[in-house]
């Protein structure tokens, strides 16, 4: 997956589940992610990664902190709403 296209589908998304292949286990993972840094939440946060060309960063609920995801790892992009059953939402 390109770097800009996973941006646009969990913008559009608003938090999604993204699964993707560890580049060191090289198991499957996932966690559930935001690019929306709004919330004031996640601004109390502290965050000392830095994105670069092959990387984007997110914020990971499930893990309550920032990560960065190589978007060519990345197998699949769930919007969490759908999996909650939410209206509005994707």
């Amino acid at each position: 997956m390109k770097k800009q296209e996973l941006a646009q589908l969990v913008h559009d998304y608003g938090d999604a589940i993204i699964t993707y292949r560890s580049a060191h286990s090289k198991k499957l993972k996932y966690n559930v992610c935001t690019l929306d840094f709004t919330t004031p939440y996640i601004q109390k946060k502290k965050n000392r990664t830095k994105e670069t060309e092959d990387t984007l960063l997110f914020f990971c609920w499930d893990t309550d902190s920032y990560r960065l995801l190589r978007p060519a790892n990345v197998s699949s992009v769930v919007p969490l709403s759908s999996v909650l059953k939410n209206e509005g939402r994707r």
